[in-house]
Parts: structure tokens; sequence; C-alpha cells
């Protein structure tokens, strides 16, 4: 363990936050409902409806087939411990203690969103026949269009992950930015996700081979991926040890994230590397 505290002869009296990610991104985005069995988080998918048979004369009503299936995740654990000595907390000016906290959770809600954006990575449906390239109007609206031809609903419920450069090359696009296309004026308002095109756009710069010329972006419904949380929520906990004299504070989570139906996610690989000029 490498202790890096900061003593109090710099004077101040609040830290400075990195620049990094503060909570789960993606976990409102997938299905989260589940039970939880031993170290399994089980979901239930309800398959296509068929459709409405006819009665023939004299005869029962037909019945309808169930179709209901159910996979599941294994829920893992993930642990983030930080400890200070009992002199290093007293000599800092800030709180190292909440310094301590803030850390686990940020660390516990990394993992969380590298476990959905793994499991989005194993679907089988891509753009431009799995080639990189620019993101375009074309490129995005094939995404689109590939989850209308799967039946994939139109609910509100669509999210789409890019890029930085893939979001700013969008941005190039009138379609996307331009307030005689769109009505939230994205180069003037600051939100994480913006509904264009039935989707809910976001930039994510966890994506996997961000700046290289084959990231990954996605777009896909909630209901095509799950996320497991043994009772739902981190547990943290903060503590004292007395015989060494330090304090540690504990972020525990027992998680597990599942693809549940490939046709719902959409991978589209970006060059990440082409020019925004």
């Amino acid at each position: 363990m490498t202790d890096n505290t900061v003593l109090a002869t710099v004077y101040a009296t609040e830290f400075t936050e990195a620049y990094e990610q503060k909570q789960s991104w993606l976990r409102g985005t997938v299905q989260t409902k589940g039970e939880v069995k031993g170290d399994t988080f089980v979901f239930v998918l309800e398959g296509d409806a068929d459709e409405a048979l006819e009665r023939s004369a004299n005869n029962n009503i037909p019945y309808a087939d169930d179709n209901q299936t159910s996979t599941n995740c294994t829920l893992a654990e993930y642990h983030h411990l930080a400890r200070k000595n009992s002199f290093d907390i007293f000599s800092s000016s800030v709180d190292q203690r909440l310094s301590m906290q803030r850390r686990g959770v940020i660390s516990t809600n990394k993992k969380t969103d590298s476990l959905i954006l793994t499991k989005l990575d194993t679907t089988t449906y891509d753009t431009n026949s799995g080639t990189a390239a620019a993101a375009s109007l074309a490129l995005l609206g094939e995404a689109v269009a590939l989850l209308d031809a799967n039946f994939v609903p139109r609910d509100g419920e669509r999210y789409g992950l890019l890029t930085p450069m893939a979001f700013q090359q969008m941005m190039k696009v009138n379609q996307f930015s331009s307030g005689d296309w769109v009505s939230d004026k994205p180069f003037m308002n600051i939100t994480q996700w913006r509904m264009w095109n039935s989707v809910k756009w976001a930039m994510h710069p966890g994506l996997s081979g961000v700046g290289t010329a084959t990231a990954k972006c996605f777009v896909y419904h909630k209901w095509a991926a799950g996320h497991g949380l043994n009772k739902g929520n981190m547990v943290t906990k903060i503590g004292v040890n007395e015989e060494h004299d330090y304090s540690w504070a504990r972020t525990s989570s027992y998680q597990g994230a599942q693809l549940l139906r490939a046709a719902g996610v959409i991978r589209m690989k970006h060059n990440d590397t082409a020019s925004l000029a």
C-alpha cells in the first residue's frame, strides 16, 4: 500500500478531486430487476408474443404458447479498502476519512460500468459489417435501423454510447447538432444524455479502444442487458484500528452483468484516429 497523504503544510481545507467518473452512468440504462439465488442473479425473460389465432367453428379457443425463459449472471465480490494512519489524518487539513470513502464509492461505480460494457461487447450485431469507420449520419442511422429491424421498441429506453471523438464527429453533422434540426442545442447546453433519432445519446470516455482506430460504441435497449447487485446496493464501512492506530474505509459490492438479448445491442466500431477537420 502506498500512502501519499498530503499533510497540513499545504494549508488547504478542501481536496481538489481528480478528473474521473464519479458515478455509474450505465446501471440505470439496463435491467436491474431480478432475484438473488446464492451467488447467482436471475433475470426472467419474456419471449416474443405469437400472433392471435382465430377459433374454428365449434372448437375451443386455442391456447397461446408460454415462452418465458430465464438467464443469470454470477455475482462476484469486489472491494476497495483504504487506510491511513491517525497521524496523517490529524496532520492533514482536509477530511481524509471522507476522501477514502469517496474513492471507494467511485471505484465500485467504475467496476459496475466496466462489467456492463464487457457484456454489451458480446453482441453479434455490428454496423458497417464490423468495419471501423468515423461517426456519421449514415453510421448512427444504420445502428438505429438495425434496432428497428429487430423489433426493438421506440419507447424512450434506447441508449447510445459514443467515444469523445465519435461524439465530436457527430457535432459536425447538422442533423445532430444544428438548431435547425434539433431543439436541445448541444453546443449550448450541458447534458449527459440527449435524445436524437429515438436514442438517448451520451459520451462515455470509458469505452473500449478509446483513441484507437477500433474503438467500440454501442446502441442498445434497456432490456437487452442486465446488471445484478446483491441487496440492491453497495456496502460502505468505516472504522478505526486502535492497536495500529489507523482508520480504514471499505466499499464492497457483490455484482455481475449479463447480455439478455443480443438483438437489442448494436456495436459500432469507430475510428477514433479520424481527423475532425
